[in-house]
């Protein structure tokens, strides 16, 4: 009689359905973990991603704002030398203002003083007796002060022009400047004169 031990296969099949069962879950379980390092990578190259975006622009932002400093620094110089400018010719215009206004000078000698007048100086006075002028001013550099004398002796207007002491100040400098009113054309028109009431050689 031969006696087969089912119980015995029954415990080798339910052994290796078991074996099977781990094995597959255990796939599962590596699939899952490659799942979520991906995942992780993903989430870690997004991150960068952003993070270099950002560093960009924000160095792209720097960029412009250095130059739109350096833009508005160009501005404000302009707008010093501008308001250094403006702040000379309202000096200019007080002073002819005031000195009309007193009748010290003739109109005339002012107006062709204030012509030849260079930029960047100021006067602080001018007197006149007779046709002889006397000017006591200040400006921002020597070169203006050397403007004034070359100005005035190239104008025709005055003659015997001569620049008086000149001094370093906190403004620039100080000067003073003597010189007479002698248009050319009124010694032009004396000279006949002269000529006409000198007496006849015999």
């Amino acid at each position: 009689m031969i006696k087969i031990n089912l119980l015995a296969e029954r415990k080798a099949a339910k052994a290796k359905a078991a074996t099977s069962f781990k094995f597959d879950l255990g796939g599962s379980q590596n699939l899952l973990l490659g799942g979520i390092v991906v995942v992780g990578i993903l989430i870690a190259g997004v991150w960068w991603w952003a993070r270099a975006s950002e560093l960009e622009r924000v160095q792209q932002a720097k960029v412009v704002a250095q130059a739109e400093l350096k833009r508005l620094e160009e501005v404000r110089k302009k707008a010093e030398a501008f308001k250094t400018q403006k702040e000379l010719l309202e000096r200019k215009i007080n002073l002819i203002t005031e000195l009309k206004k007193k009748q010290a000078v003739p109109v005339h000698i002012l107006d062709q003083v204030s012509r030849n007048l260079p930029e960047f100086m100021w006067l602080d006075s001018l007197t006149a007796n007779a046709n002889t002028i006397n000017i006591v001013g200040k400006a921002t550099t020597y070169n203006s002060v050397s403007n004034l004398y070359d100005n005035l002796r190239a104008s025709g207007q005055f003659s015997d022009v001569v620049l008086g002491k000149t001094t370093e100040i906190a403004e620039g400098v100080s000067f003073s400047l003597t010189c007479r009113y002698a248009p050319a054309g009124a010694q032009a028109a004396a000279e006949p004169g002269a000529a006409a009431a000198a007496p006849p050689q015999s």
